[in-house]
């Protein structure tokens, strides 16, 4: 099977004709024919069936066309990126739900100019942070630990072909909105917080402790789990509720309506990336790692 017999079947689908495809490809229509017979007897299924009408996909043939249109693609995309003689250049990025990783994201990308690139910030669950880095989907993946689970995930990540690097060590603090009952405290505690709503992100069947994003198990009558980053930031600002983070806010993203207070707890956080053991980072996998070991300036 080659690329070319690919194209050759999504253009004859296409068209719903081997004439009409020929032309359009500038090939013989017997050479069309015999590519396709060969690619069939190779497989060992009928591609396409014949009527009055012209042709038209077998149920085996539909399937291989869907295969056949991402190999197709994958090949253009692979062509287009390294045959410029400016090559693009890459970071994809994922994270848990974090300012800071979005802050130095951006930061990186106003650094790019006239480059071509390819760039990706993907937040999600703890869990798929791990697989996206592991399978290379990701060049790096960012997450913050429980400090008493450090050995544990380590061991739990290491057997799965990654390292995880710590870059600094980040103590709890309470997230309100500014007009909260709570935001003019210098510290809070659990007593000062079990009558609000607690927001926490959901971690769907990988809901462990070791995958939990907020550092501090919090039970609460009233709990609100959401996914993603912005209806977080909707509900604290529009509620009495409350979250556990990092206390890291560099960026203005929340317009300096959010307040994060120190919250009374033995327990910590160790912020972190992830990186494949037998793949070497590139430049601008580098550079995100020297921005995020920045952030220990700050805290």
């Amino acid at each position: 099977m080659t690329i070319q017999q690919c194209k050759y079947i999504l253009k004859i689908a296409q068209c719903g004709s081997f004439n009409e495809a020929a032309k359009q490809l500038f090939v013989a229509q017997s050479s069309l024919s015999v590519s396709v017979k060969s690619l069939e007897n190779e497989l060992g299924i009928k591609i396409f069936e014949r009527s009055g009408n012209g042709v038209f996909l077998t149920d085996e043939g539909a399937e291989f066309a869907g295969y056949a249109g991402q190999i197709a693609e994958q090949n253009d995309f692979i062509l287009e990126r390294y045959s410029s003689d400016d090559i693009q250049k890459r970071l994809y990025v994922s994270t848990q739900h974090y300012d800071f990783v979005a802050d130095i994201f951006v930061k990186l990308l106003n650094r790019m100019g006239s480059h071509n690139y390819r760039f990706s910030l993907r937040e999600m669950k703890t869990y798929d942070v791990v697989c996206e880095t592991e399978k290379a989907y990701s060049d790096i993946g960012i997450i913050a630990i429980k400090g008493n689970d450090q050995g544990i995930m380590e061991r739990y990540i290491g057997k799965r072909g990654l390292s995880f690097t710590p870059v600094l060590k980040a103590l709890p603090h309470i997230y309100v909105r500014k007009e909260h009952p709570l935001s003019q405290k210098t510290l809070i505690t659990c007593a000062d917080i079990k009558d609000y709503p607690y927001v926490s992100y959901e971690q769907g069947e990988h809901s462990t402790s070791f995958f939990t994003e907020e550092i501090v198990s919090l039970y609460s009558n009233k709990h609100i789990e959401i996914s993603d980053r912005a209806t977080l930031m909707n509900v604290l600002l529009d509620t009495d509720g409350y979250t556990v983070g990092t206390g890291i806010m560099p960026s203005q993203l929340n317009e300096d309506r959010i307040v994060s207070i120190p919250f009374e707890s033995d327990d910590f956080y160790i912020i972190g990336y992830i990186l494949r053991t037998d793949k070497i980072p590139s430049e601008l996998t580098k550079s995100f790692i020297q921005m995020l070991e920045g952030l220990a300036n700050i805290n």
